[in-house]
């Protein structure tokens, strides 16, 4: 029952072998994002568990820099709301098709004021989470019409997708 404490564990299985041995087969979770909240940073799974809670618990992530990182988070529980794991999952399912960023930055805003800013050069205006998907094929759509001016572009506008804007410094 302990184990089921640790959210960084995804499942486990207990065998008990007839020599007496007790074998533990563990699943972790998978580090998806780095998540800033007002007052500390924690690192969230897909399914919105928040991995490194227990502070005592150590969690191997590779290199967190590579991490996408989240905030605009008032929330501070074991998991992220539903709702918002979902936008994250959207967002991240459908970017890392069409971008191939090092530094992602998400500001959710409240879910009201979405914002991307991609290697740290590309802002990305999404607005509310309403009609995510298609706010991000026209992200997807205008990017060419950026590519390789990202320092020369203040922002990209997709949050009345019917009328995007690409505003140039």
């Amino acid at each position: 029952n302990n184990l089921n404490k640790i959210t960084s564990i995804k499942s486990y299985h207990l065998f008990r072998l007839p020599t007496g041995t007790v074998i533990i087969n563990i699943k972790e979770r998978t580090p998806l994002a780095s998540v800033i909240f007002p007052d500390r940073s924690a690192i969230v799974d897909a399914d919105g568990y928040i991995l490194n809670h227990i502070p005592n618990l150590t969690l191997n992530v590779p290199d967190p820099a590579d991490l996408p990182v989240i905030s605009g988070l008032s929330q501070n529980a074991e998991r992220l709301d539903p709702q918002v794991t979902r936008v994250i999952n959207n967002i991240l399912g459908q970017i890392t098709t069409f971008v191939k960023a090092k530094r992602l930055q998400i500001n959710l805003g409240g879910l009201e004021s979405i914002s991307l800013l991609v290697d740290d050069m590309l802002l990305v205006k999404l607005g509310t989470a309403a009609d995510l998907d298609r706010k991000m094929k026209v992200f997807e759509a205008l990017l060419p019409q950026v590519n390789g001016q990202w320092e020369r572009t203040q922002y990209l506008d997709v949050r009345f997708p019917n009328n995007p804007v690409i505003l140039y410094k």
